[in-house]
């Protein structure tokens, strides 16, 4: 494998390096950590010149001992532990480089069944890797004394950047997590890529598999596309490969819709919340096709209120448009429509 300790130094930023110079440090001090890896997003980032990112570092050996070492290290606080052998470190009030540390033991995964939640048990750096969703996504960099530098990729991913292709790393990938439906759209568009010749294949066999997912799984990841800077261009794509009909029937994104989420994402970030834009993102939609999209989100009060409110605000439009209608019936109309969907 080659050896990218040049890109990794000269590309990374300060605070990246410092991260990386204490997780060196720190795995040659600890005898329960055999090895550490930045991978995933972060690499594939650094090879493609993208500017990297947050960090996900990959522990074969103790990752809550590493952990807490790392946050020792760096002065900052003892790591959050979440599920599926996760910790993540806070660094936002240390450095602006970096806001973020993920820091996960090498694991493999199995499903008990399509879109279930993962089995997992420690593994090796390559299990690991090969249990993620694309190529791209599947390499990692050792940061350990005696490897450092060194890519490992078992699937390719560094062609597959070159070739600007997303591709899974097995035929099963999109059955057992259908959320990977949703992530291919949002990589493809975000990078410039292509979906793979098979891989579109076995999103098009997959997409009925969407239905196992429950409302807030699939509301997360309609919420990803939101809030990505290429929103628009991702719902299009979303709705020609059918993974908005796969959500549920009827849910399509009009011209007029994806125009109102590019003013918004044009303007100041902070001047709109989620809500703005999935009430932009559903406006065409019928009272019947926004009541079953509402359904199927399962979200809280306020994405309710969004999609139902802006579907009544749709059907008024044409009335609103005509020239002769007074203040009062504009009050009117206006009246049943919830005042944060005009």
């Amino acid at each position: 494998m080659p050896n990218l300790s040049q890109l990794l130094m000269s590309k990374s930023k300060a605070g990246h390096i410092r991260v990386f110079n204490a997780c060196s440090e720190i795995q040659s001090q600890l005898d329960e950590v055999n090895e550490v890896f930045v991978c995933g997003g972060f690499v594939r980032d650094l090879i493609q010149g993208n500017p990297p990112g947050d960090i996900d570092l990959c522990v074969a050996g103790n990752a809550k001992k590493f952990s807490v070492a790392l946050s020792k290290k760096l002065d900052v606080q003892n790591p959050a532990e979440s599920q599926f052998l996760t910790f993540k470190i806070n660094t936002n009030e240390l450095m602006e480089d970096v806001l973020s540390i993920d820091v996960v033991t090498c694991r493999d995964e199995t499903y008990s069944e399509p879109a279930s939640l993962p089995d997992v048990v420690p593994s090796s750096i390559e299990k690991d890797l090969m249990r993620r969703d694309f190529t791209i996504n599947a390499m990692a960099i050792s940061l350990s004394d005696q490897r450092w530098g060194e890519l490992v990729d078992p699937s390719n991913g560094f062609g597959d950047i070159m070739r600007k292709r997303i591709k899974v790393l097995h035929e099963l990938s999109f059955i057992d997590d259908p959320t990977r439906l949703f992530r291919a759209v949002r990589y493809a568009t975000r990078l410039g890529f292509n979906i793979d010749y098979r891989t579109n294949q076995l999103f098009t066999n997959a997409l009925g598999n969407v239905d196992l997912l429950s409302g807030a799984r699939v509301r997360n990841e309609f919420e990803h596309i939101l809030k990505e800077p290429k929103a628009s261009e991702i719902l299009r794509q979303a709705e020609e490969l059918g993974l908005l009909s796969a959500i549920t029937p009827g849910l399509r994104v009009g011209s007029k819709s994806l125009e109102i989420i590019d003013v918004f994402l044009q303007a100041d970030s902070k001047t709109h919340e989620i809500e703005d834009l999935l009430a932009a993102a559903t406006f065409s939609l019928s009272t019947q096709e926004a009541e079953q999209t509402a359904n199927r989100f399962d979200g809280p009060h306020n994405w309710t209120i969004s999609i139902l409110g802006n579907a009544k605000l749709a059907s008024v439009v044409g009335i609103l448009d005509d020239p002769s209608i007074t203040r009062s019936e504009v009050a009117d109309v206006l009246n049943p429509i919830p005042v944060q969907c005009i």
